[in-house]
């Protein structure tokens, strides 16, 4: 059985692997201060992205804030990624696209990650919609993901209020002028 400490060490080190690949910021927390709101998802129905229901990473293809809150509480621990670049306004969606893609890469290379330093049911959630394939799947018919080793939902996708997790562990949050932060997050246990 694994101790606490030794938990903590890993969870550590899993910090520090994520700064040494190229996140600006990787915050340990303990799951239950993650923050799920249903209103995270209503803005996903307005479908302002277009995704919802074409994309096997978005709602309602993802689990739903209910599941997101038992899940939750079934983890101990968790740790907030970031990557932070410059944009300007009128580049903020390209530079978005461009990073999101990177960080959702990261995630999953978190994931085998945790894996090796023994979290077997580590798992981790992305920034914005999954873009990996030109046409989604779930665009044509309800089916599964053609890459599900790469895609991850998004943060949003599930609920969780991305704004009020990043305050809560020091992390910035929020948009600011000039500045585009995408944030990942990864669930340890």
């Amino acid at each position: 059985m694994t101790s606490v400490g030794q938990i903590m060490r890993n969870v550590l080190a899993l910090a520090e692997t994520a700064k040494g690949k190229g996140c600006d910021e990787a915050e340990p927390v303990l799951a239950r201060s993650i923050v799920v709101d249903p209103r995270v998802r209503l803005k996903c129905r307005l479908n302002l992205c277009g995704q919802f229901g074409r994309n096997l990473m978005c709602p309602p293809a993802v689990w739903d804030v209910a599941e997101t809150s038992a899940i939750l509480a079934r983890y101990t621990f968790a740790l907030l990624v970031q990557i932070t670049r410059q944009s300007e306004p009128a580049n903020y969606r390209a530079v978005f696209d461009k990073e999101k893609t990177a960080m959702n890469a990261l995630i999953v290379e978190f994931e085998q990650e945790a894996f090796r330093y023994g979290f077997s049911l580590a798992v981790g959630l992305g920034s914005g919609h999954c873009q990996l394939c030109s046409a989604c799947a779930g665009e044509t018919l309800p089916t599964s993901c053609a890459l599900p080793a790469q895609a991850r939902p998004s943060l949003e996708a599930a609920g969780i209020d991305v704004e009020k997790t990043c305050a809560a562990a020091g992390l910035p949050s929020g948009f600011i002028p000039g500045r585009v932060t995408l944030t990942g997050l990864l669930l340890i246990d």
